[in-house]
């Protein structure tokens, strides 16, 4: 099985292809693209264009990486104090959604009190889970990872 694991940003969302065969995980753009980085073409408030932009990018991934079976969101916690960062997150989200539902992959939303993990602990869960990416390790690479992985782990 293969999962996308997707956590968006306002500013560079990631994501995590996770493929499973036979007990083995394997994060498969360990070493090659793992984070979408808006053009600097689009401005902050270009709604509409940011949001073709990240369904594209999506659409591209699926074609990058054949057989996703399905697609895991990490999504912001969402609090009184939210900020325009997390409602552009939500908004990249909302792309990969349509993506999903244009190609027929079915997709889960999860926030943290739904995953096996935490903020604090989401680094070292995706690493002894999957392994890391070369490249922009950060706790969002994490949680895209961990999300892969735990769509693997429940098809």
């Amino acid at each position: 099985m293969k999962v996308l694991g997707f956590r968006g940003d306002p500013k560079a969302p990631r994501y995590a292809v996770v493929s499973e065969e036979r007990g083995t995980y394997t994060l498969e753009n360990a070493d090659s693209d793992n984070k979408l980085s808006v053009p600097a073409s689009i401005s902050e408030d270009a709604d509409a264009e940011r949001l073709d932009w990240m369904y594209r990018e999506i659409l591209a991934i699926f074609d990058a990486h054949v057989g996703i079976e399905k697609v895991m969101i990490k999504q912001n916690e969402f609090t009184r104090q939210d900020t325009k960062a997390k409602r552009k997150s939500a908004q990249a989200d909302a792309a990969v959604v349509l993506a999903c539902a244009h190609r027929g992959i079915p997709v889960e939303l999860k926030i943290y009190a739904s995953m096996p993990t935490t903020s604090k602990d989401t680094k070292e869960h995706a690493e002894s889970r999957v392994g890391k990416t070369a490249k922009y390790w950060d706790n969002k690479m994490a949680d895209a990872v961990n999300a892969a992985w735990l769509g693997v782990r429940n098809p």
